[in-house]
């Protein structure tokens, strides 16, 4: 008997939106269309589900599924008739290629309509199974489980369930600027709202000739892993020397570090513009380090108008480290290459910086909005790619 197979991808979140669902069904198959490199006619919609057929090597998708939001689960799936003598030898041929030695059907039917319950269909098709290969079943502990699906139209036998990347479709709701500083926290951070529906563009600071043109390419190297997940990401490398010197020359050595970020947040915010972001993305979380405390995070969000994203924020290295390696950054982070923040930095910022005296030091600093229009202006554009 030969069996067409399939791909099944099943929605997650999405199925709850409503009346809005119809728009994140069309942000996922966009998506999938991208990101799988397949055009309408090799997949249909099912309800709440996306079949993927007549693509060369079903197989190899698997791993490019696995990094799309939005999708909950999915499966390389048997389809045949909407008969349970077919579904019987349908499963029986499964079975026969498997090298288990148990296996548990179980069943699941949208369609209603169709004659046998999930019971049933469960009982009809283990025994034919015992009956026709000798394998026993195991409810408990099976080494293959075969899970039946009824639809409308077609019948499908699902031998193994890979978990989604979960989520929302990537680029629902809306566009964030993520400062990539190149460390641990600031890709989490990106990939965290990535999978929240945000579209990604990045900004890294860089401080020549203090900082290598190795740590600019290690950036680029973590935003290569993420596009992955998000696409084509968009890159501002900005120099900001020049304006580290002046900080370092015109404000108290204290206070250094948390107007250095104040900055970056203004050139950030301009940048966000540009790129029609409605939000920026940091990497901090709470008490990690000296700007990091409530009364710098505080004296950093002031800085800008646009609402600053921290999904660490409540979270410790540990917790963020283990999300690191699990989507591909972490190896890459912890290369040795300093980033500007440690350039020219005092050995003992103000941990509890007052806002009035942060303010009233920057206004010292003179042009501040040239030198901020300059940084935007003479950035560096790169695009990152899949």
């Amino acid at each position: 008997m030969k069996l067409n197979k399939e791909i099944l991808i099943k929605f997650g979140e999405i199925y709850l939106k409503g009346q809005n669902r119809k728009k994140f069904i069309e942000f996922l198959v966009k998506d999938i269309e991208n990101k799988l490199n397949i055009s309408k006619k090799n997949y249909n919609n099912i309800g709440s589900i996306i079949s993927i057929f007549n693509s060369d090597n079903l197989g190899n998708l698997v791993p490019k599924i696995k990094k799309i939001f939005g999708i909950s689960n999915f499966a390389l799936a048997f389809k045949c008739e909407k008969n349970i003598e077919k579904i019987c030898e349908a499963a029986l041929e499964i079975m026969k290629k498997s090298s288990a030695n148990s296996f548990k059907i179980e069943a699941k039917r949208s369609d209603k309509s169709f004659h046998l319950n999930s019971p049933q269909i469960c009982e009809i098709v283990g025994r034919f199974v015992v009956e026709n290969t000798g394998l026993r079943v195991d409810v408990k502990k099976p080494e293959i489980k075969l899970q039946i699906e009824i639809h409308s139209t077609n019948t499908y036998i699902l031998p193994k369930i890979f978990p989604g990347a979960g989520g929302l479709p990537y680029g629902v709701s809306g566009n964030g600027l993520i400062l990539m500083s190149g460390g641990i926290d600031s890709p989490v951070a990106a990939f965290m709202m990535a999978k929240r529906g945000l579209a990604i563009s990045a900004v890294h600071f860089a401080s020549p000739p203090y900082t290598s043109i190795r740590a600019c390419e290690k950036v680029e190297r973590i935003l290569k892993v993420l596009a992955e997940y998000c696409g084509q990401i968009k890159l501002y490398i900005v120099n900001f020397t020049d304006i580290q010197k002046i900080i370092k020359k015109t404000c108290l050595d204290e206070l250094f570090t948390i107007i250095s970020r104040r900055i970056m947040g203004k050139i950030s915010e301009a940048i966000a513009f540009k790129e029609s972001c409605k939000c920026l993305i940091t990497g901090e979380s709470l008490g990690q380090v000296a700007s990091q405390t409530l009364n710098a995070i505080t004296c950093t969000s002031e800085a800008v108008n646009l609402p600053i994203f921290r999904p660490l924020i409540g979270m410790d290295k540990n917790e963020i480290i283990l999300i690191s390696k699990k989507i591909g950054t972490f190896d890459i982070s912890i290369e040795p290459f300093d980033d500007c923040c440690s350039i020219l930095s005092p050995k003992s910022p103000k941990i509890n910086p007052k806002l009035k005296f942060v303010k009233s030091a920057e206004n010292k600093i003179e042009n501040l909005e040239d030198l901020i229009e300059y940084a935007v202006e003479n950035s560096e554009i790169k695009n990152i790619y899949l």
